[in-house]
């Protein structure tokens, strides 16, 4: 006959004492731990995002056309910065420069021109190694004020939209023909450059400090709304003279998320007008789950023009 056997009330006692122990040294060593090491994943993807926001936002406003940055901030609320981002730049020819002679070389400031060269080569791809004519970029020179938002026209600081534009490289003056950037066979030798000519007579109204120009395509806002929790970029949009708030983005604008979570943001400049003195200050706020972290970002513009 087999003895049954079972568990004594003194073993019930030990294993739920056991049992005990081992729950509360969980409790007490190896739940914060975890927890910690949660709050610690938390956070760096917090700080990832919201690092990610910020060197978005100055990356852009580092590349702006001078003197287009505009900041539209309301506390509580958020923030709307609108730039227009510069494709690529040079400086135009004028009398007295080497090997610029000609009116096809020379840019005629005050008066109607169709074409020029600059002093060397254009850089960016995008530009440059576009198919030619090209409506998909505007030139623009000597706006010293945010003029390009509100000028308008063949007299403007801004070529039309509707202007098409002609990249080819030219001869510096040397003889034969190269790449741009290249040496001429002329004794002494010269370089090939950039001419850009427009498909439209261009009254440019003002000269350029320092004689650039600049290539543009669209404008680009980002905006903090608080209370939605985000910080969204819009972009491929028409030049507009009315400038984004924070809670009326652009029209017509395309627009991609830069991050969530904002629990809040602000902008601030050395003065009411990013303009006249070139500087930005971001910062931004990043909360979940009890969590927050604050990151502030200063970018100084190039308003030189």
């Amino acid at each position: 006959m087999n003895a049954r056997r079972g568990f004594t009330l003194v073993e019930m006692v030990v294993a739920i004492i056991v049992l005990g122990i081992v729950g509360i040294t969980f409790g007490v060593f190896i739940v914060p731990a975890i927890k910690a090491n949660q709050d610690v994943e938390r956070r760096a993807a917090l700080i990832d995002s919201a690092e990610i926001a910020v060197r978005r936002m100055a990356r852009d406003i580092r590349i702006a056309l001078p003197n287009s940055v505009r900041v539209s901030y309301v506390a509580g609320t958020g923030f709307a910065i609108e730039m227009i981002p510069t494709v690529d730049g040079g400086r135009y020819c004028l009398s007295g420069d080497a090997n610029c002679a000609s009116a096809a070389q020379l840019l005629a400031i005050g008066g109607s021109d169709t074409d020029f060269d600059i002093l060397g080569c254009f850089h960016n791809a995008t530009f440059t190694g576009a198919t030619f004519p090209s409506t998909a970029f505007r030139l623009v020179i000597g706006d010293s004020n945010g003029a390009v938002y509100s000028a308008s026209g063949s007299t403007a600081v801004v070529t039309p939209a509707s202007t098409s534009i002609t990249l080819s490289t030219v001869n510096g003056g040397g003889a034969g023909s190269g790449a741009c950037g290249a040496s001429s066979g002329a004794t002494p030798p010269t370089s090939y450059r950039h001419h850009i000519a427009l498909s439209v007579g261009q009254t440019f109204p003002n000269g350029s400090s320092r004689r650039r120009v600049f290539i543009i395509q669209t404008p680009v806002t980002y905006i903090c709304n608080i209370a939605a929790g985000t910080v969204t970029r819009y972009y491929n949009y028409s030049i507009s003279a009315t400038a984004p708030t924070p809670t009326s983005p652009p029209a017509g604008a395309t627009s991609a998320l830069v991050t969530d979570r904002v629990s809040d943001c602000s902008v601030a400049t050395l003065t009411t007008d990013v303009q006249a003195q070139g500087y930005v200050k971001l910062s931004l706020s990043l909360a979940s789950a009890g969590e927050t972290v604050q990151l502030n970002h200063e970018t100084q513009l190039d308003n030189s023009q």
